[in-house]
């Protein structure tokens, strides 16, 4: 509700699932190159969405709806970031943050009908404050949250606070509220521990990571230097280079016999959209060859843009002596 409170010059703990590859959205070479944007005065002009707007307006009540569930008699929403102890590069910047009484202890079970979900273990015994946030998705509802929807990010929330709980409010399409109850766990919050400090050397040294996709690696090297010169590739790099072209020609023999079956398939059907057909095991299999229909469009003209560079995605490989034996 506040805003943004934890700087991009170190990790969040909204980064963390996609540092540990749990992200759709981001990469660990996104969020590594956004610090180091960060700490050459480059800062991310994004503002949210419709769908973080949302959110942030709806955050209220999906709290005060976790109090009332959870039975907490406490509510507080922070204005100020959580650092982590021990010299740990992290902060936390927590939606809320909820418990008993000093001197009430609740005892937490999974109940469906109240859509309250544990995580972890069968019961938990909740004396202190812990950690309450907010989600809201238009996914259909999950008997726990993907690893990005929360899971990962509230451990941090809970080294970086110093809590021993922490719980999830999902409003899933707007209409199904679920609640997903944590215990701290230690394994997942050493592994948080070990990655901000590799993430700090590397943010140092800009040592990237493995890209996990062409478009990755594209982004993350996206400054070709063409008066380079030519790297002498390790022998490895022969196998890749041989897989690729390998591969190149399966796709082209595969289309070259989807062309060819489809067409003997169109000339079958003719001028019918729809055929069907059942194999000896009684497999039934139905093909179409649907019309489509494009409305008027009005002639546009394009307009001018200026020259740009960008890396590309593919790579072009090309056998330049063949030797024979």
């Amino acid at each position: 509700m506040v805003g943004k409170l934890t700087p991009d010059t170190m990790l969040s703990c909204s980064r963390l699932p996609a540092m540990m590859g749990q992200s759709p959205y981001s990469t660990p070479n996104d969020e590594l190159a956004k610090t180091i944007d960060a700490m050459n005065g480059k800062f991310s002009t994004w503002e949210g969405n419709e769908a973080t707007e949302l959110g942030n307006l709806l955050e209220p009540i999906i709290l005060q709806q976790m109090v009332q569930r959870l039975k907490l008699d406490v509510l507080l929403m922070p204005t100020t970031p959580f650092a982590a102890p021990n010299g740990i590069a992290l902060n936390a910047s927590l939606d809320g943050i909820g418990g008993p009484d000093a001197q009430t202890t609740i005892h937490i079970k999974t109940d469906v009908e109240r859509g309250i979900y544990l995580i972890g273990c069968d019961e938990l015994a909740i004396t202190g404050p812990g950690v309450l946030e907010s989600k809201l998705t238009s996914s259909p509802a999950e008997d726990e949250p993907a690893p990005h929807r929360g899971p990962i990010q509230l451990q941090g929330c809970m080294l970086c606070a110093g809590f021993q709980w922490g719980a999830i409010g999902v409003l899933y399409r707007g209409i199904e509220l679920r609640i997903f109850v944590y215990p701290r766990d230690e394994a997942m919050i050493g592994k948080i521990t070990d990655l901000c400090a590799d993430f700090e050397r590397r943010k140092v040294s800009q040592d990237w990571y493995s890209p996990v996709s062409a478009t990755d690696a594209a982004n993350t090297w996206r400054n070709g230097d063409d008066t380079a010169p030519p790297v002498e590739l390790i022998p490895e790099s022969i196998d890749l280079m041989e897989d690729i072209l390998t591969a190149k020609e399966l796709i082209k023999a595969a289309e070259a016999t989807i062309d060819e079956c489809s067409a003997a398939l169109m000339e079958i059907l003719a001028n019918h959209t729809e055929g069907h057909a059942v194999d000896d095991d009684g497999t039934a299999y139905r093909v179409r060859w649907p019309m489509r229909n494009y409305k008027a469009q009005p002639e546009k003209v394009t307009p001018a843009k200026e020259a740009y560079q960008k890396r590309a995605q593919t790579l072009e490989i090309k056998i330049i002596d063949k030797k024979v034996a």
